[in-house]
């Protein structure tokens, strides 16, 4: 497939971008934030139902992020972007979940003597 260089609009990547979607974007992102954040500070749940609600919270703010401010979608011009999240997803839990148990580990046989 050639692509013309010199006109740089008419790439497929660009009709992506337009002000509206980064508005909805950052409002969703800021109202799904705020609400995590009255949960903590008013004590609205108990310690479990409250960490379930804000990991869901969290899910919610990076799937908004992903789709109106990164554009990532299964779309022909955007596949190896989303591959290449795809597949680095899993290494990212994976390294942030050893990491805790590492620090947890440790606390546990230096901290708890």
């Amino acid at each position: 497939m050639s692509v013309d260089n010199s006109r740089p609009a008419d790439h497929p990547e660009i009709a992506y971008s337009n002000a509206r979607s980064y508005i909805i974007g950052f409002v969703s992102t800021v109202a799904l934030l705020g609400i995590s954040l009255l949960l903590v500070q008013t004590h609205a749940m108990s310690a479990f139902n409250l960490l379930a609600t804000i990991s869901v919270l969290a899910f919610l703010t990076t799937v908004a992020k992903l789709v109106f401010l990164f554009h990532l979608d299964f779309s022909e011009t955007q596949r190896w972007n989303t591959l290449t999240l795809m597949l680095n997803v899993p290494l990212l839990i994976l390294s942030i979940g050893l990491t805790a148990w590492m620090f947890r580990t440790l606390y546990e046989r230096v901290m708890m003597h």
